[in-house]
């Protein structure tokens, strides 16, 4: 599985951030996107994200720079792209945007786990057909508002975006997990367990798979790639990523 990782904004000139409470969004996203990166590779995820270093700039003018994070991560093959952003305006809360259907579900997901763990009001999730990451993203895409760059002093926001950064990679790694379905923390123990007493898990019904793999799998089935109604599957984890990629590549939309 295959997260690409957007700091939003460049770290200077064209396209950087907002600015508020003595803090740069730019700096802010890139702490958070790298803390991000290393809690999903030691649960076993890849990662790759659009700003290597802090003073990574991305194009040579705003366009070209929100253009080349959609085109590195459909290059890489992402199967999941997430921008974090920090929001502007004087308000307090958290807001993820989506642009696609396909990541309606990512989008909800990740806006309850966030929200809750970070003690943040949940203002929205809300679709948006002109923000470009997440709309031409071929993956399921999301941009996270972490917080108010420049909310007043009397709201949680400022606290947040200042002093737990460790907590908010968190709390999005867990929203990430809660979609895909796994339980990192005890990975290690049950892939032991595993190999050594029991064979690896084959999936039966619909229900028992992971989120970002159901839609494929149901497309398949209702289209007879798959026999039966979803209720005898009999597939592995490999079978499954396979279908999913092949849908992702559009293999199965003959007559649609």
């Amino acid at each position: 599985m295959k997260i690409f990782i957007d700091a939003g904004h460049n770290f200077s000139g064209f396209n950087a951030g907002a600015v508020g409470n003595g803090m740069r969004e730019q700096d802010i996203t890139f702490d958070v996107s790298l803390k991000l990166a290393k809690i999903l590779e030691a649960a076993g995820l890849t990662t790759r994200l659009s700003r290597p270093t802090l003073e990574t700039n991305l194009g040579t003018d705003n366009t070209s720079a929100i253009n080349a994070r959609w085109q590195l991560a459909n290059f890489w093959g992402a199967d999941i792209f997430i921008s974090i952003h920090a929001n502007a305006g004087g308000g307090t809360g958290v807001e993820v945007i989506y642009g696609k259907d396909d990541s309606a579900q990512l989008a909800r997901v990740v806006q309850r786990v966030y929200s809750q763990a970070m003690g943040l009001r949940d203002r929205r999730v809300w679709r948006r057909d002109d923000i470009g990451v997440v709309r031409h993203t071929k993956a399921p895409a999301i941009l996270v508002e972490l917080a108010f760059i420049d909310s007043p002093p009397s709201n949680p926001d400022v606290e947040i975006l200042r002093n737990k950064r460790d907590d908010m990679a968190a709390a999005l790694a867990a929203g990430l997990f809660e979609y895909l379905g796994i339980e990192p923390a005890k990975k290690e123990a049950a892939e032991s367990e595993q190999t050594e007493k029991e064979p690896p898990r084959r999936y039966k019904q619909l229900d028992e798979l992971p989120n970002w793999a159901r839609p494929s799998i149901e497309k398949l089935v209702k289209q007879g790639y798959l026999k039966g109604d979803g209720d005898d599957l009999d597939l592995s984890m490999d079978m499954v990523r396979i279908f999913v990629v092949h849908d992702m590549a559009g293999l199965y939309d003959r007559g649609q």
